[in-house]
């Protein structure tokens, strides 16, 4: 039987991006109230929240795509896994 890759850590970034990116964009505008001399209209404002949670989204998607490549490795025997399923099943 091949090596499988049993970690769970892909699923949870996938699951919880969309909540660290709202949370992103939430605490810009934040930041962006608190911060002295900054003086934004709400288009700024917004603008800034969008740039955060589109950096949020990216930066998730990016380490999505390294994820799938070391499951693609652990698969072809190329690299050894997180948390192997094999070692699960044996406890």
């Amino acid at each position: 039987m091949p090596e499988t890759e049993a970690s769970w850590l892909g699923r949870l970034v996938a699951l919880f991006t969309p909540v660290f990116s709202v949370a992103a964009g939430w605490f810009a505008g934040l930041i962006a109230e608190i911060v002295p001399g900054a003086e934004l209209d709400q288009t700024q404002l917004t603008t800034f929240m969008v740039a955060a949670m589109t950096a949020a989204l990216a930066t998730a998607w990016k380490w999505l795509q390294g994820w799938q490549q070391h499951e693609r490795l652990v698969a072809e025997g190329k690299a050894v896994p997180v948390k192997s399923a094999r070692s699960k099943k044996r406890a």
